[in-house]
C-alpha cells in the first residue's frame, strides 16, 4: 500500500513538472523614479516633488493540442492602491487562434488599442491638471479604464486590424462601456505608415461619447504623428488636435517634440465668451545610458483658460520640468 501510494505521488509531481515545463512564464519587472517642478500661476499648482513608479508584471502562454494560444497576464502596481483587488492593475486571460483573439478580465479596451496621441511620440508625459477636470490634456482617446471586460480582435489581414471591446459594470449600469477601433499599416520607400482610428460610448448620468484618429509616418530614423479627437457629452463639446516629430540621433539618444490645442465649445463664458480652452507645447530628451537604465528630460510649457467654467475662475499657466530615471527588469 505504502509503495502504491508513493508511487501515485511520483506520477502526480511528475505531471505537475511536465505542465509547468509546457507553459513558458515570464516575470517582468520595471522601475521609475521622477522629479518634477512647476512654475505655475495657481498657487495649488506651483511647486516640486518625487515621485516613483514601480510594477511587476507575471506572464503565462502555452499551447493547446488544438493549436489554441492561451496566456495570462497579471500586472501588479507597487507604489499605488491599484484599482481591482489592492494594487493589481491588469489581470487577464487571452484565448488566440486562426480566428484572432479574446481577451478576458482587467485590461486595456479597443479604443486603447487602436488610440494614438501626439504623447505616443515622447517617452514620457507631464500635463498641468487643471481645475476643471472636463478639458483634454491630449488629442488621444478618452475615457479607458482597465475594469472587467470582454475583447476581440481580428487577426491581422495584410496591414489590417480590428477590435471591439465590451466592459458591464453589473446592474447599476454607471460605467458600461462599448469601444471599437481599426488600424492600417504600409510600407513605404524607407519606412511606414500607421493610420489608427477609434470610438467608444461611457453609459452613466450622461452617456459620453468619444472619438480618435491619427497618422504616424516613419522615415528613418524620423517620426511624425498628428492626432484628433472629440468628446461630447451634455455639458461638453471637446476638439483637440495634436502634432508630434521625434528624431532618433543613435548612440542612444533621441529627440522630441509636441504641441496640442484642446477647446470646449459649450465652455463660453457668459461675461467674456472666452471658451475653455488648454494648450502645451513639450520638448524632450531621451539617453539610454546602459541596456535596461533610461534618463529623459521633459519640458512642458502650457497654458490653461477656464471660459467661465467655475464662479471664481480658475486661469493658469506655466511650464513642467520632469527628469525620469527608468530601469527595466
Amino acid at each position: 500500500m505504502r509503495k502504491l501510494l508513493l508511487t501515485s505521488t511520483a506520477l502526480v509531481a511528475a505531471t505537475s513538472i511536465s505542465a509547468a515545463q509546457a507553459a513558458d512564464i515570464d516575470v517582468s519587472g520595471a522601475f521609475e523614479w521622477n522629479y518634477i517642478t512647476q512654475a505655475a500661476d495657481l498657487t495649488a499648482n506651483d511647486g516640486d516633488k518625487f515621485d516613483t513608479g514601480n510594477e511587476v508584471t507575471i506572464a503565462f502562454e502555452s499551447k493547446t493540442d488544438s493549436g489554441l494560444t492561451l496566456a495570462g497576464r497579471w500586472n501588479h502596481n507597487a507604489d499605488g492602491a491599484g484599482g481591482h483587488g489592492g494594487s493589481t492593475e491588469e489581470s487577464s486571460l487571452s484565448i488566440s487562434g486562426g480566428f484572432g483573439k479574446l481577451v478576458l478580465g482587467y485590461d486595456d479596451d479597443a479604443a486603447d488599442a487602436f488610440g494614438v496621441d501626439e504623447a505616443d511620440i515622447t517617452g514620457e508625459e507631464a500635463t498641468s491638471t487643471p481645475t476643471s477636470a472636463t478639458i483634454m490634456t491630449n488629442a488621444g482617446s478618452s475615457g479607458n479604464n482597465d475594469n472587467n471586460k470582454i475583447s476581440y480582435f481580428t487577426p491581422a489581414m495584410g496591414g489590417f486590424k480590428a477590435g471591439v471591446s465590451v466592459t458591464d459594470s453589473g446592474t447599476t449600469a454607471t460605467t458600461d462601456r462599448t469601444t471599437m477601433g481599426a488600424s492600417y499599416s504600409m510600407p513605404m520607400d524607407g519606412g511606414s505608415l500607421l493610420i489608427e482610428y477609434n470610438q467608444g460610448t461611457t453609459d452613466g448620468g450622461t452617456d459620453t461619447d468619444h472619438t480618435n484618429y491619427g497618422a504616424t509616418l516613419t522615415m528613418g530614423a524620423m517620426t511624425i504623428l498628428a492626432s484628433t479627437a472629440t468628446q461630447e457629452k451634455a455639458s461638453n463639446d471637446i476638439e483637440a488636435t495634436g502634432l508630434g516629430i521625434k528624431y532618433d540621433m543613435g548612440g542612444g539618444m533621441y529627440i522630441a517634440a509636441t504641441t496640442m490645442e484642446a477647446e470646449d465649445d459649450h465652455a463660453d463664458a457668459t461675461s467674456s465668451g472666452e471658451k475653455e480652452k488648454y494648450t502645451a507645447n513639450v520638448a524632450e530628451v531621451g539617453y539610454t545610458i546602459a541596456d535596461g537604465l533610461t534618463g529623459v528630460i521633459t519640458y512642458v510649457d502650457y497654458e490653461y483658460k477656464d471660459g467661465g467654467t467655475t464662479a471664481s475662475g480658475t486661469d493658469d499657466s506655466g511650464q513642467i520640468t520632469k527628469l525620469t530615471i527608468k530601469a527595466s527588469f
